[in-house]
């Protein structure tokens, strides 16, 4: 026998308390944590997407405002006139009314300088036609440079976008003595009558409005901010803005990236450090307002709080062990009293009471070993009836295996095919000798289900036969199934109920099905007839055992016996249930345990 180690009942409390509390708080912290940690990078992702947002809404009113000047070319009459005999003459000017137009030209073009006086970030406004310049106004020296103007990107967007803006930049244009880098806002210029093209303007602006609305928004941003154009070039980046080393970061890779997450707010690794990027899309200009926060920021005031929340659970931990281990001696010395006043009571003294002092779970503990070894007494007792009404039904099971009645009726039934020389006596006597030698199985009780099966078709062969074209029968037995060890008997007292009180009640003939499966670990048998049915309350009665088995059976055995002797030998979980409807039919279900395996003092064979 293997010895138990000794260990106290307050040892293994506390280990498992421990474990348990530990395991709590563990889990507590890193739901905390996990918690805390997704909110932080959720808020810190809409708090940078609503600043890019208000960022976004600025630079399109800028954007919106510079416009409304380009617009303003559609409505300017003089313009118009000049435009429109200008792009007709681009080759030559030979048309009479050309002196004419160039002083509406004047006009317009003193109009243009004062916009430029007025307006610091627009370093130059010209307007070109199909193949050259038709005005030009700038802050720097033109140079003439022959070149296709058509070709170019804010050209090609005003024609392709003849109602829209489109911004465009960083640009360096050869056509200015300068290298400052500038975004352009070009539109196309059309006639306001007809409709027809009259030119491109092209308003040129400095980077200065556009870094002081980003600077603006970088003071209140945690992180770094950044523009980047379609093309992936940076057309605002503030450098080291939060010690965010954004000049080392590859901003043609981190475009391309930027089309690969459909989210606002996303994590990524660039140059071997993480980073939190927000971005917002602006749909009129096509770039991308980018905040770059590297992600160990997000996480250094996180720690701070985790661990100062990891001290304190450390600290509530000890207090609540040395709680709990006070708490458990208190409870465990009443038990230890109590069980060295058990360990007195043995077999020999089993009249010993323990005495009850406490109302409390102990107190209750006392009482029920005391009322335990009051129900010890009384089991001996039970175990040995239940052991005599065990044989007893085992003996009126073996009893009953003839019916004196089935049997007379059918040797007066071979006695009257003799007389008449019926050819059918040779097959009814043969399954009568069948029947009953299956019957006796050398007082076997288990019997495989193929010759349970063999039994019951003998006896419904026998019954066929004394009540011809009363009732046909089929039998539906899965192979897998045959070998199956059951108790005997147990079938027929239950086809016998179909005919006796279900077909032979019932006008005209009828039809018994007998089928057996498998279904999971359980053999599932199944006999139905079509007969006179019976009420539910007559079913509930039958489980009940509430009927006399001389009303259920004609075979004397009854659905009482044969529930019991199932349940006696497999337990309660299994049994018989009925299905019934008046005038329909009925449906009996055995429920027994798969089991094809053979006691050691059984033979296999008949």
């Amino acid at each position: 026998m293997k010895k138990i180690k000794s260990n106290g009942l307050k040892n293994r409390a506390m280990k498992q308390m421990t474990t348990l509390i530990i395991l709590a708080m563990i889990i507590m912290v890193a739901v905390f944590y996990g918690v805390v940690h997704s909110r932080t990078i959720k808020n810190q992702g809409r708090n940078q997407a609503k600043s890019l947002a208000n960022m976004e809404a600025y630079l399109n009113n800028y954007f919106e405002e510079v416009d409304a000047i380009a617009k303003n070319v559609n409505y300017n009459y003089y313009l118009q006139n000049y435009l429109e005999t200008a792009t007709d003459n681009e080759n030559a000017y030979t048309d009479p009314s050309v002196g004419k137009n160039m002083r509406a030209y004047e006009m317009s073009s003193q109009a243009f300088s004062d916009t430029l006086l007025s307006r610091p970030d627009i370093s130059s406004m010209m307007v070109f036609g199909r193949k050259k310049v038709l005005l030009n106004k700038s802050l720097y020296s033109y140079r003439n440079v022959v070149m296709d103007y058509s070709g170019l990107e804010w050209y090609q967007g005003a024609i392709q976008k003849p109602y829209d803006m489109v911004i465009t930049g960083p640009n360096r244009h050869q056509f200015f003595d300068t290298d400052d880098e500038t975004i352009s806002l070009s539109r196309e210029i059309q006639d306001y009558e007809d409709g027809t093209f009259l030119g491109v303007i092209l308003i040129n602006l400095n980077m200065n409005k556009i870094t002081e609305i980003c600077d603006s928004f970088q003071e209140n941003t945690s992180g770094a901010l950044g523009i980047l154009n379609e093309s992936g070039e940076a057309v605002y980046l503030n450098g080291d803005a939060g010690n965010v080393a954004v000049q080392d970061i590859d901003m043609k890779e981190l475009s391309d990236i930027l089309e690969q997450y459909p989210e606002n707010s996303f994590r990524i690794r660039l140059g071997g450090t993480k980073y939190l990027i927000t971005k917002e899309r602006m749909d009129s200009t096509g770039w991308y307002l980018l905040n770059i926060l590297p992600y160990s920021w997000l996480l250094s005031d996180l720690w701070k709080i985790s661990m100062a929340i990891v001290l304190a659970v450390a600290g509530t931990l000890v207090v609540t062990l040395l709680s709990l281990d006070r708490i458990l001696t208190n409870v465990i010395q009443p038990l230890k009293k109590l069980e060295r006043h058990m360990a007195r009571v043995t077999i020999e003294n089993m009249n010993e009471q323990v005495n009850i002092t406490t109302d409390d779970e102990i107190g209750h503990l006392a009482g029920n070993f005391n009322s335990m070894l009051e129900r010890i007494e009384n089991l001996k007792e039970q175990v040995v009836e239940e052991q005599e009404d065990k044989r007893r039904y085992e003996l009126q099971a073996l009893q009953a295996q003839i019916n004196p009645h089935f049997l007379y009726n059918t040797l007066d039934s071979i006695i009257w095919m003799a007389e008449t020389q019926d050819s059918n006596i040779v097959a009814m006597t043969e399954a009568l000798a069948k029947l009953f030698r299956i019957s006796l199985n050398k007082g076997n009780e288990e019997i495989l289900l193929k010759k349970e099966i063999e039994h019951v078709k003998n006896y419904l062969i026998i019954q066929s036969m004394r009540y011809a074209d009363k009732f046909t029968f089929e039998i539906c037995v899965e192979p897998e199934v045959e070998k199956c060890r059951i108790i005997k008997l147990i079938l027929q007292p239950i086809v016998e109920n179909c005919i006796y009180h279900g077909i032979k009640k019932k006008r005209g003939s009828g039809h018994i099905r007998i089928r057996a499966f498998r279904e999971e670990c359980n053999l599932i048998i199944k006999v139905e007839d079509d007969g006179c049915g019976m009420s539910q309350e007559m079913c509930r009665k039958m489980l009940s055992y509430k009927v006399e088995s001389e009303n259920i059976s004609g075979s004397g055995i009854g659905v009482k016996n044969v529930n019991e002797r199932i349940q006696l030998r497999f337990g309660k979980e299994y049994g018989l249930s009925y299905q019934s409807e008046e005038g329909k039919g009925t449906t009996v279900t055995y429920l027994l345990p798969y089991s094809t395996e053979e006691k050691e003092n059984e033979k296999t064979k008949l």
